[in-house]
């Protein structure tokens, strides 16, 4: 009997030895395994960062497009109106050359007055070139009130000259 226990606890301690050895295995295995998904997750997540970081340069980059073509408009449709006020100014400046005495004090008046408004409209137009898409809106606004303005102060220099 004696000889039969020891025979099972042999077998018993042999199988014990290369279920260990399974299990060691085993555990090299799901460790082997484990890492490998954890490069293909480290390999996924930076392919999608670097999507994500393309993405967002591609919004910033349609983004900057647009808001530089807004500014050209905007820039654009301004500078008619006052490239027409600018040719006007100079034909009434050759004119004020010309005139004298009390009608020239008066057209000086009314020339400084138009120098600055000009400079008001030429401030307006260098915001523009520095406005963020939400502010375009009212620069441009402000800078047709000064084209208005310097329409109206460029009529008095013109009756002024008349006179």
């Amino acid at each position: 009997m004696r000889s039969i226990i020891v025979g099972l606890v042999s077998v018993g301690l042999l199988a014990g030895a290369a279920g260990c050895k399974n299990k060691k295995e085993e555990a090299e295995k799901a460790q082997k395994k484990a890492d490998e998904e954890k490069a293909e997750a480290a390999k996924a997540q930076a392919e999608a960062d670097k999507k994500k970081a393309e993405a967002e340069a591609a919004a910033k980059k349609e983004a900057d497009d647009k808001i530089a073509k807004d500014r050209t408009d905007v820039r654009d449709a301004l500078k008619k109106d006052v490239d027409a006020a600018d040719r006007k100014i100079e034909d009434l400046k050759g004119r004020l050359d010309k005139a004298k005495g009390a009608a020239k004090k008066n057209a000086d008046a009314a020339y400084a007055e138009v120098q600055k408004r000009r400079e008001a409209v030429n401030a307006d137009m260098a915001k523009i070139d520095a406005a963020a898409s939400a502010d375009l809106a009212g620069i441009k606004t402000a800078a047709e009130a000064d084209i208005a303005a310097l329409n109206k102060a460029v009529d008095n220099f013109e009756k002024t000259l008349k006179k």
